[in-house]
């Protein structure tokens, strides 16, 4: 009876052994040392290969437990591919619940577009941003689809997940350009024109309330046939800015050189945000044909060519 009675109670002993390893492997998580920690489940990977990874992480302690726990669920085939960010200690329910509905909870990567910004500023921040981006394409092809683009990639701050394409970013803002301006009901050209103008605005105009008045002086020198003779829209072309252009670079033949072709460029040259569009929309009706901005941004304006050569007298000392 000694014996059974020896034999029972060391059975239960080692049931409640392995009950408590159970229950410490399971119910209670790893305490690493560093979050957030971030995994990334890949196409055709196997639940040993996740199950590793989750073990060197130090996000899981043991992984036969772990995967026979899957296993056992029949969730094995079920795991979501993916980037996923673990941002506190889970235990083995958790992280089987977690990889199952991919509830990825990752760190947004967020980019900004400025008012203005042009194509190879914002073709930086994209290749620099996401690996599936820099991964399969080079800075150049990203430059060549961006620049695609240009004059609608609208200004703002976007959230993407870190796994993101290309297309996807491009979708994202393509989307806000479409919300923000829809409401104007332009047509394709008419919309065109307009960005054109107000990416020139953004170049030009230190000041978001002078934007209105030197898109009057815009449309009055096209009405009048007169070239525009923006540095902006040069520069967009060579590279170069306003004081760095010579005499050489105004007689360069390409349709963004306004000094020497009548009309708008070919194209925008930036980036327009809500302000510049408004005011190419709305432009004021004035007299004016000339401005320029002094050294601290401020905007001087001129009806007649003496007048804008006094202007550079007075305010630029030319």
């Amino acid at each position: 009876m000694n014996k059974i009675l020896k034999l029972f109670s060391g059975l239960i002993i080692a049931i409640l052994i392995a009950l408590t390893f159970l229950y410490v492997q399971i119910f209670l998580p790893v305490n690493a040392n560093v979050y957030p920690i971030t995994i990334e489940v890949t196409e055709g990977e196997t639940l040993s290969s996740v199950s590793n990874t989750l073990y060197l992480q130090h996000i899981i302690k043991n992984k036969f437990i772990f995967e026979n726990f899957i296993k056992l669920l029949g969730k094995a085939s079920k795991l979501q591919i993916g980037e996923y960010t673990f941002k506190k200690p889970l235990n083995v329910i958790e992280i089987t619940d977690k990889l199952v509905n991919a509830r990825y909870e990752y760190i947004p990567v967020i980019i900004t577009i400025k008012e203005g910004e042009d194509s190879k500023t914002i073709t930086d921040t994209i290749f620099n941003s996401f690996k599936n981006v820099n991964k399969l394409y080079t800075r150049e092809q990203v430059l060549e689809t961006i620049k695609n683009n240009e004059g609608y990639l609208f200004p703002e701050t976007y959230n993407f997940a870190p796994w993101v394409t290309l297309e996807n970013v491009l979708k994202k803002i393509d989307t806000e350009f479409l919300k923000r301006t829809g409401k104007y009901n332009l047509t394709t050209g008419e919309l065109r024109r307009i960005i054109i103008i107000a990416s020139i605005l953004e170049k030009e105009v230190p000041h978001p309330d002078d934007m209105k008045i030197v898109a009057g002086i815009i449309n009055n020198r096209l009405s009048k046939n007169m070239p525009l003779q923006m540095d902006s829209t040069l520069g967009y072309f060579t590279g170069k800015a306003s004081l760095e252009l010579t005499s050489a670079d105004l007689q360069l033949d390409s349709t963004y050189n306004t000094y020497i072709m009548k009309g708008l460029p070919s194209g925008p040259i930036g980036n327009p945000g809500d302000v510049a569009i408004e005011a190419a929309i709305n432009p004021d009706v004035n007299d004016y044909l000339f401005f320029l901005s002094d050294k601290e941004g401020i905007n001087h304006f001129a009806k007649t060519y003496g007048e804008h050569l006094r202007n550079r007298k007075i305010y630029l000392g030319k």
